[in-house]
């Protein structure tokens, strides 16, 4: 694993995939950048790079597709994954007592706002100890989305208005060979508290006791 803690425009990645195409190795790369701007009236600012992180990310794009295009036959792995770091998802309960109703209103949903499925999946992921870079399949169920992080290590579904018959569905997605082994939902995903305490009674008898509401 090699970690470059100022990767500016990740050269370091260009030559971690440039000899994996090369010799056949698995290294894999963390390539840290914060959004530093681009100068004033450069040329990457004129190309639309605004930061220099997005430089970075270009880079790796085409050096990835360069090395395809050098080594055919290479197995490497030319991809990547972009992860911004951000305060928590979940709302802190921080009671104002001078206008408590409206704070216990607030709190009926507790995911923050303007954040994504994709941003509570990975930090689920993080509370879990699971590493970010597992691949994850999104998918529809019964109208639903649910995310398949590496065939059943954990499967999630953020929607809301959730029923028995996508509960039974989601566990249709596990096998004997790939079983499900933990699921999360959001706390108002159900339907209702009654589909919710059913939903959990059917996964147990599916053998998954791994079942979390965030």
């Amino acid at each position: 694993m090699i970690v470059d803690f100022f990767s500016g425009s990740s050269t370091t990645a260009h030559a971690v995939m440039q000899l994996n195409a090369e010799d056949g190795g698995n290294r894999k790369f963390i390539m840290v950048q914060i959004p530093e701007p681009t100068p004033e009236k450069s040329e990457a600012q004129k190309a639309g790079y605004a930061t220099i992180a997005e430089i970075g990310k270009e880079r790796i794009r085409r050096a990835a597709a360069k090395i395809r295009e050098e080594h055919p036959d290479t197995q490497a792995d030319l991809g990547f994954k972009v992860l911004k770091l951000d305060s928590s998802n979940l709302k802190k309960w921080q009671p104002n007592y001078d206008n408590l109703k409206d704070d216990l209103l607030d709190a009926v949903d507790n995911i923050a706002l303007g954040r994504s499925s994709e941003d509570l999946l990975y930090e689920v992921l993080i509370k879990y100890g699971l590493p970010l870079t597992l691949p994850v399949a999104k998918q529809q169920v019964n109208g639903h989305t649910v995310y398949n992080v590496a065939s059943g290590s954990l499967v999630a579904c953020f929607d809301e208005n959730i029923n028995l018959d996508t509960v039974q569905a989601i566990i249709d997605l596990g096998s004997a060979d790939e079983p499900i082994l933990r699921i999360v939902f959001r706390d108002s995903s159900f339907a209702d508290d009654v589909v919710k305490t059913n939903a959990i009674q059917r996964f147990k008898q599916a053998g998954i006791e791994d079942v979390l509401s965030i």
